[in-house]
């Protein structure tokens, strides 16, 4: 149980807990779009609600416009989601955001029940209470991510029609009404209760088929169509933050890419048989996500393959963490399930993206992606168990880019002229 949702996850469910929390904030906003819009258009039939001609004075006419500004907001907020999102992978403030808009909303309708109680004729305060009724029953729907906000928006007017009922009940229904209210209360609550638990479900249940999509069966690692995802986020983000700050801040902000290929592993194959080799790929992969830090990925890129992507490093970090990685593969002993023990090394190579840091959208992530298999191949034609990588040169970036942007660029030329660099 959490502030986000009162969903009791399973053993099976807990990994995908923050997968889950994203999406139930990122439903906040999408689904709350056309209700609040259309509640900002309903403004124009409320106004003459509860302001008819020759009333509305006092409470009423200073609320009105709180009221109005309320919604103004919680419309922003929803238009504006995805840039939130963009800004800030973090879910906790966007679902605190989105909290404090719908309770802004929710007290400024439960002010505006209290003081139309007095204030305006039993007729007009009923179509008020339809009128209310009638949004959170909507908002039941719309806010299914998350019960809490739906309660700090739908509870304070609800619950001032209740107060207001028992001490001041229309056309004389005495208690008639506020039992009538309290029931829809209850009613609603369930609703958007049981709304939010089949969402949940049915987020969950897509992740846990995704992940298995998006996960290698053998070494548990995330795999080759995972990345193609991953990137397709992740790059316009790390554009962006290139192209927006200073060149202090750029320095942070890059992408190490480092390709490992296990050396002779067919050997492990061919002598101990397949399980074998199915062992020393497990253990490589643990060993690969002890080397990297706790937000970098590591991927199984196929075969005896892997990929490391370190997220938010500095332009030398590629080559200091192929080294970490090479030394420490050659230095670990593989068990096999025999019992014997096996040694070996691997190859590896590194690019960096953005790949040039005056022109960082000058290649695309793809085009870098393969600058790093470039080196991982050279460094297997030089006698594998070593390190090759590429990175820009010092010569006009406009010409690394376009040199590099070729099918099958030179790579000696490149590095003879200053394009790039060869480690």
């Amino acid at each position: 149980m959490n502030w986000i949702t009162p969903y009791r996850l399973s053993p099976e469910e807990r990994p995908h807990i923050r997968a889950l929390h994203m999406a139930l904030v990122k439903e906040l906003y999408n689904r709350g779009r056309v209700p609040t819009l259309m509640l900002a258009l309903s403004m124009g039939l409320l106004y003459p609600i509860v302001l008819p001609a020759g009333a509305g004075t006092g409470w009423l006419r200073g609320l009105f416009p709180c009221l109005a500004a309320a919604v103004g907001f919680r419309a922003v907020l929803a238009l504006q989601g995805d840039r939130l999102e963009e800004r800030n992978r973090r879910v906790a403030p966007r679902f605190l955001l989105f909290a404090a808009g719908s309770l802004a909303l929710g007290l400024s309708l439960g002010a505006l029940v209290l003081a139309s109680f007095t204030a305006l004729e039993p007729g007009h305060f009923l179509l008020l209470c339809l009128f209310l009724v009638g949004i959170s029953a909507v908002s039941a729907v719309s806010m299914a991510g998350s019960p809490l906000c739906f309660a700090a928006l739908a509870l304070p007017a609800l619950g001032a029609m209740l107060v207001g009922g028992i001490l001041h009940p229309p056309f004389g229904l005495g208690a008639l009404f506020p039992l009538t209210i309290g029931a829809g209360m209850v009613a609603l609550l369930y609703m958007s209760r049981y709304v939010h638990f089949s969402l949940c479900r049915n987020v969950l249940l897509a992740t846990r088929l995704g992940d298995l999509a998006l996960r290698d069966p053998l070494t548990g690692l995330r795999n080759r169509r995972y990345l193609q995802e991953f990137m397709q986020e992740e790059t316009p983000r790390v554009l962006r933050r290139w192209l927006e700050t200073d060149s202090v801040v750029r320095t942070r902000r890059s992408m190490s890419i480092i390709m490992v290929d296990l050396d002779f592993f067919k050997q492990v194959n061919d002598q101990f048989g397949h399980a074998a080799g199915d062992a020393v790929l497990i253990q490589v992969a643990a060993l690969l996500r002890e080397v990297v830090r706790k937000p970098d990925l590591v991927l199984r890129w196929g075969g005896e393959e892997f990929l490391v992507l370190a997220l938010d490093s500095d332009r030398i970090a590629p080559p200091l963490i192929a080294v970490r990685i090479h030394e420490r593969i050659a230095a670990h002993t593989f068990i096999l399930p025999g019992g014997q023990s096996y040694r070996l090394t691997c190859s590896l190579g590194f690019a960096i993206f953005p790949f040039h840091p005056l022109r960082p959208d000058g290649l695309l992530w793809e085009q870098v992606f393969r600058l790093a298999d470039e080196s991982l191949y050279r460094a297997k034609e030089m006698g594998r168990n070593r390190i090759q990588g590429i990175l820009p040169g010092s010569a006009d970036p406009a010409l690394v880019v376009s040199a590099l942007q070729q099918p099958d660029p030179s790579f000696e030329t490149a590095a003879a002229e200053g394009l790039i660099r060869l480690i």
